[in-house]
C-alpha cells in the first residue's frame, strides 16, 4: 500500500522514536504526502461518484474546499501522528493510520459533498 511505502520511507530517512526524530518525520509527512494527498483524494472522490460534474465544477470544488481540508487534515494528521511514530510499533503504524483514515475519509467524503 502506499502507506507502507511512505512510512517505511519515512522510518528508513529519519529513524527513532526520540521526540526531535517523531517531530521530524511528522513534518515531512505533512508537508510533502498531505498537500498533494487531499486534493488528489477529492478529485477522486467526485469522478468516482459520477456525481456529472464537469472538470470545471470538480477544479472550483477543490479550490473553494482545498484550504479547509488542508487545515483540518493538521488538525487530525499532527497529533495522529506524533502518537504513530512515537509510541505504535513499526508493524502497526499501517493499522494505525487506517484506523484514523476511516475518520478522514468519512470528512472527506462529506466535505466534498457540501454546497
Amino acid at each position: 500500500s502506499t502507506f507502507k511505502l511512505w512510512y517505511g520511507f519515512l522510518m528508513r530517512t529519519i529513524p527513532g522514536t526520540s521526540l526531535k526524530r517523531v517531530l521530524q518525520r511528522t513534518f515531512l509527512d505533512q508537508a510533502c504526502f498531505a498537500p498533494i494527498f487531499a486534493p488528489t483524494f477529492m478529485t477522486s472522490l467526485m469522478i468516482l461518484e459520477q456525481n456529472n460534474k464537469t472538470v470545471g465544477e470538480i477544479v472550483d470544488v477543490v479550490k473553494r474546499d482545498a484550504g479547509d481540508v488542508i487545515m483540518t487534515n493538521w488538525a487530525l494528521w499532527i497529533p495522529a501522528m506524533l502518537v504513530n511514530f512515537r509510541y505504535v510499533p513499526g508493524k502497526w503504524q499501517v493499522l494505525f493510520s487506517n484506523g484514523v483514515g476511516f475518520i478522514w475519509n468519512v470528512y472527506l467524503s462529506w466535505k466534498t459533498q457540501e454546497n
